[in-house]
């Protein structure tokens, strides 16, 4: 007897798959409605794993069908065949040598559906596809769904919330949160596509240091300058800035003054360094707007800034009303602004959270008061805290996926002054998450720098009690954009703002697209460019692994050639174009009158047939690891192979009216499979370009 469940098998897997995977790979292969088959490869698979299943079962007790199922693999050398079924992991606890049970299952099942030769080698049970009745499975597929083709549901959906970009509302957003908020909103769309319940929350943190420094330099404001007509993202960073390196002039100058009175020439020269960088930085944000600049310089001057920053940010804490009106006037202010940015990228949020709301409800008292009941309460460097060390173990970390090297010191609950860290609020407001849309998952969409505060995270609430919650939000880790030549300090106010890239984009995508064009009318143009810049832009944003950095490229990121969304969406437009001119000369493609033998003469047919059968479960697997640069390489490879092929084989002119059929609805299915995907990315894409 042989049993093997999943959890046996993601205890195999790697670490941050285990983390990251969403749902089963269980899920319908057919339509509750029909029998139309929604995944035709998934379907083969299934297929032979039936079959061997069976035959097992016979032969040598309960064996794990989905077990089973892990071990298919395709081969990486065409001749060994399209699947593959390793049997080495099989054999071992059947005490059966793998070799010998090759041969005898290979030699045992025949007659399996798809399937037109089995070869056993080596310990391998190699099968080769029937192209003919794969194309008429994949083509049916295609015919009865249409533009639905591709969406996979999940046997039990969960309830998923993806928290992501959550940018401070102290300066726009920049070219780092753009990676967020695409990221995010691509893992949103792919866990919808995939039939999960999704909400998309944005965590406005509106408390703390910075955001004080930016209110503060507000209130100093008479109320004439309160208003601007620049976009009010733009205007609040300048603000922000410029409040932070005047207090910080004022610091040094202060400083300077002690460093002489105490003759300490090297701290005074040091110091007199770092006041003349500030001094460049402060001439610059004049430059930028002086008015704003001159006022709050003389105003700013003679006060105890630090003071009354402190004192405000206890006011900002405690809820004082007057404080808390104007801290939500400015922050609406430059939260008109995100939401002006992220509608050009097509991202919207559900929810909008707000730090001050977590904290001025009983949220984070509870938080407090729990923690201090927990067996795990300490008191670390003089402030409350949990002893998170005393939970280390490698089973823990290795349940809530969190790296075995990773040093984990004690979480300080609340400072000596009775304000609370950050981590403490995000512990209240991870629960608050859980419970106001009753989730089964909650990911979180923060940069790789972040990653011991998100294990901090997990393990206070362990410590206090919230298994699931710990051992159910996912670290969605993401490293940053780099732009070479630029770098960026939001309290000096310099940042590539997410507003200028996607601008750049509109103007390098007009000058590519306008080169190419045979739209007439300047309204279709101007749909086309924006379409290709921000395409551009998203495509780029995940079509690397979120671990590992994106070094920006226009000629890439707008590349007409290979790789890139204007790539993919001319791609597109081309697939349609023929088919358009299939409609004028021949009519309506004719599904029933195809030659499905036909697909054996070009192997670039078979090819893309293969290719567009496994889109279903492509698309799935992508949503299931969180890892949308799976569909990004399989759109890539797909627009590959479509463009080689028709320029070899022709459609429209080919003589054949049956073949022809085939060629058409090839060319209809791989339409229909980019426009799916780039949907599924974010990207529109035109009919025409």
């Amino acid at each position: 007897m042989f049993l093997r469940t999943r959890k046996h098998i993601i205890d195999c897997q790697d670490l941050t798959l285990q983390l990251a995977r969403i749902a089963s790979v269980q899920y319908t292969m057919v339509s509750e409605n029909s029998k139309e088959i929604l995944d035709p490869y998934g379907h083969i698979i299934n297929t032979i794993v039936e079959k061997i299943h069976e035959y097992l079962e016979e032969n040598y007790g309960t064996i794990g069908k989905e077990f089973l199922r892990s071990l298919v693999e395709e081969p990486s050398v065409e001749a060994y065949g399209d699947l593959s079924l390793p049997l080495f992991r099989l054999a071992r606890p059947l005490k059966v040598n793998p070799v010998k049970l090759a041969e005898e299952i290979a030699t045992s099942i025949d007659g399996i559906p798809y399937i037109k030769d089995i070869k056993n080698v080596s310990g391998y049970i190699n099968f080769f596809l029937d192209y003919p009745s794969l194309t008429k499975l994949t083509l049916d597929s295609i015919r009865s769904l249409g533009e639905k083709y591709g969406y996979l549901p999940v046997d039990k959906p969960l309830r998923i919330v993806v928290e992501h970009t959550s940018a401070n509302p102290i300066h726009p957003l920049h070219i780092g949160h753009a990676r967020n908020a695409v990221l995010g909103d691509t893992l949103y769309r792919l866990l919808s596509r995939r039939g999960h319940i999704v909400q998309r929350r944005f965590y406005v943190n509106d408390l703390g240091r910075q955001v004080a420094i930016m209110l503060y330099g507000y209130l100093n404001l008479p109320e004439t300058m309160r208003s601007t007509d620049v976009k009010p993202d733009h205007w609040i960073g300048i603000l922000y800035a410029i409040t932070h390196t005047l207090i910080e002039i004022y610091e040094l100058k202060k400083k300077i003054s002690e460093a002489i009175n105490k003759g300490d020439n090297e701290l005074y020269r040091e110091l007199v360094r770092e006041l003349d960088s500030l001094v460049a930085s402060a001439n610059e944000l004049r430059e930028k707007n002086r008015e704003l600049f001159d006022y709050l310089a003389n105003k700013l001057k003679e006060k105890d800034n630090e003071k009354e920053i402190q004192s405000l940010m206890k006011k900002m804490e405690a809820g004082d009303q007057e404080v808390k009106e104007k801290l939500r006037e400015v922050v609406e202010i430059c939260l008109q602004g995100f939401k002006e940015t992220l509608r050009e990228l097509d991202i919207d949020f559900d929810k909008w959270d707000y730090e001050s709301h977590i904290v001025w409800s009983s949220l984070v008292k509870k938080i407090l008061e729990e923690a201090r009941k927990s067996p795990y309460f300490t008191i670390h460097k003089g402030a409350p805290a949990l002893d998170l060390p005393r939970l280390a173990s490698k089973e823990l970390y290795r349940r809530l996926g969190i790296t075995l090297s990773l040093e984990i010191p004690p979480l300080i609950l609340q400072r000596s002054d009775g304000t609370t860290l950050y981590t403490t609020k995000d512990l209240a407001y991870t629960l608050y998450k859980f419970r106001d849309f009753q989730a089964d998952k909650v990911i979180n969409v923060i940069g790789a720098e972040q990653k011991l505060p998100q294990a901090q995270l997990k393990l206070a609430l362990y410590a206090l009690g919230y298994k699931r919650e710990a051992e159910n939000l996912i670290h969605y880790s993401y490293e940053m954009v780099n732009i070479p030549g630029m770098k960026m300090s939001g309290r000096l106010g310099k940042y590539i703002t997410l507003d200028e890239i996607i601008e750049e984009a509109k103007l390098r995508a007009e000058k590519e697209v306008l080169k190419r064009t045979t739209l007439e009318t300047e309204e279709e143009k101007k749909q086309v460019i924006e379409a290709v810049a921000v395409g551009a832009i998203r495509y780029t944003l995940v079509s690397t692994a979120a671990n590992k950095p994106i070094t920006f490229n226009w000629e890439q990121a707008l590349s007409f050639e290979t790789n890139a969304a204007p790539y993919i969406q001319y791609t597109h437009a081309r697939a349609s174009s023929i088919l358009r001119k299939h409609e004028e000369k021949y009519g309506p493609i004719q599904w029933d009158n195809i030659d499905y033998n036909a697909i054996l003469e070009n192997k670039k047919r078979a090819k893309l047939i293969k290719l567009i059968a496994k889109y279903p479960s492509t698309q799935a697997k992508a949503a299931d690891d969180l890892k949308p640069e799976i569909l990004v390489d399989y759109i890539n490879k797909l627009a590959d192979t479509f463009n080689s092929w028709y320029q070899e084989d022709p459609v429209i002119h080919e003589p054949n009216p049956r073949k022809r059929n085939l060629k058409t609805t090839i060319t209809y299915a791989v339409k229909i499979v980019l426009a799916n995907t780039l949907e599924t990315l974010g990207i529109k894409a035109p009919p025409r370009m």
